[in-house]
């Protein structure tokens, strides 16, 4: 019997896909300006408050929460047992897109049915960061995952 396909599904693969690119975006409004203010009087080089010009930069609304929900799916993982194989597994078939999934267990000498699980469970997490779904849509192993970061479920 397969699995269920969500209508989401597609959308949050290229969610995933894209953090790399979002995380540069997000970098790059981040870093402070270290242009000299060469007009000899204070102030008038620009922002006079450049930590908090800094600090209050985000990215537009939609992006800004798809970056969030994949930061914090990330984090979620870190935390697990398996953490650094599920996100090396992320990293080679959405970020880097060097291997299938079959090429991705292979490389990192798992299974490909528990390859297929992580990948699954990390989807799934992005759908639920981004309330596409609810926590008693969450299979029991990723009901722990948020229990471990004191998430309350619902």
């Amino acid at each position: 019997m397969s699995k269920p396909r969500y209508r989401w599904g597609g959308y949050v693969k290229n969610v995933i896909r894209a953090y790399p690119e979002l995380k540069r975006e997000y970098d790059a409004l981040h870093e402070q300006s270290i242009t000299a203010n060469t007009s000899g009087t204070r102030g008038s080089g620009g922002a006079n408050r450049g930590l908090e010009a800094i600090v209050m930069r985000e990215l537009p609304g939609p992006k800004q929460r798809e970056l969030d929900a994949v930061r914090s799916t990330i984090q979620l993982t870190e935390r697990l047992r398996t953490g650094k194989d599920r996100l090396k597994l992320i990293d080679m078939v959405f970020w880097k897109g060097t291997h299938t999934l079959s090429g991705a267990a292979l490389a990192l000498n798992i299974s490909y049915d528990t390859a297929v699980d992580y990948h699954g469970d990390f989807i799934m997490l992005v759908a639920f960061q981004k309330e596409l779904i609810t926590a008693d849509e969450l299979k029991p192993a990723q009901k722990i995952a948020l229990k471990s970061q004191k998430y309350v479920l619902e």
